[in-house]
């Protein structure tokens, strides 16, 4: 398993996020102080609809969802309209609260033997699966324990556990080395050819990793719009912070300016900063 880390604060509000990476598994465990998630602003991944189900698991904080709200602890199978490639038309909701801590596990659709979306409402998981997610907050080792207790509850399939690898290949631990800690600073500019002066490595060498590990993993896009997903994505929570200025968010993001930041959130066809601030803040659905 491939795991990365990246932590910002403004004030008292903050938050840190674990991805973690597997052949059948994408994981993100996010843990918010003082911060919403608003999936009406969430930056859209790269590429088209893929056929996958994200398993969101809510375990501190509130769900909001077409003017319900649910406390935590609430699970919800969602579509990849629903979180990674929302777009006009699609079924939003909000997640907050002091404390907001969320896993997302990203499965092919094949993989999820429960309804997808958010039409379908919450879904019913025992004990055993929050023991696991709590486990899993605290200590990466423990996504196999999940993935075995979402089986058993019949929301997965129950071989998933099984493709988990306990040691990368080398060339794989080697890239992975140099593009963690990108993740914990947002550096999406760095370019293939720094990094492959970093290890030592020609370009051709870098490339083929690169396109090796992404296939293996089932990347669609390249690790630049990922980091720029991440950039944004943590960007529209930083808004959300009570006392956050559009200026300290760029900074601590990695933009140059709030101009700069305003020019990627157009990019991404998202509202100017300001106006996302103003919603977030108010917590409009």
């Amino acid at each position: 398993m491939l795991v990365a880390r990246s932590e910002a604060r403004i004030g008292r509000a903050g938050v840190k996020s674990t991805v973690l990476l597997e052949r059948q598994v994408r994981g993100t465990v996010v843990l918010r102080d003082e911060l919403a998630f608003d999936s009406r602003f969430a930056a859209a991944a790269a590429g088209r609809l893929e056929p996958v189900g994200h398993v969101f698991l809510l375990l501190a904080g509130r769900f909001v969802v077409d003017g319900a709200t649910y406390p935590a602890p609430v699970a919800h199978i969602l579509g990849d309209d629903e979180l990674e490639r929302v777009r006009d038309g699609s079924r939003t909701f909000r997640t907050d609260g002091p404390r907001a801590h969320v896993i997302q596990l990203r499965l092919a659709k094949a993989h999820v033997h429960a309804p997808i979306g958010l039409a379908h409402g919450p879904l019913r998981l025992p004990d055993a699966c929050w023991d696991a997610a709590a486990a899993l907050v605290d200590d990466t080792r423990a996504l196999a324990r999940l993935l075995d207790a979402l089986a058993a509850a019949g929301a997965t399939d129950p071989h998933l556990a099984s493709t988990l690898f306990e040691q990368e290949p080398e060339r794989f631990s080697r890239l992975w080395g140099a593009l963690e800690p990108l993740y914990a600073t947002y550096g999406g500019t760095t370019s293939l050819k720094q990094l492959a002066a970093s290890l030592g490595l020609s370009l051709r060498q870098i490339s083929r990793d690169a396109k090796e590990l992404a296939k293996a993993f089932g990347f669609t896009s390249g690790y630049r719009d990922a980091l720029l997903m991440l950039r944004l994505r943590t960007a529209v929570l930083l808004l959300s912070a009570p006392e956050a200025a559009v200026a300290d968010v760029a900074r601590v993001v990695g933009y140059g300016s709030a101009i700069a930041m305003a020019r990627a959130f157009r990019d991404a066809k998202l509202p100017a900063p300001t106006v996302v601030q103003d919603a977030m803040r108010n917590g409009a659905e």
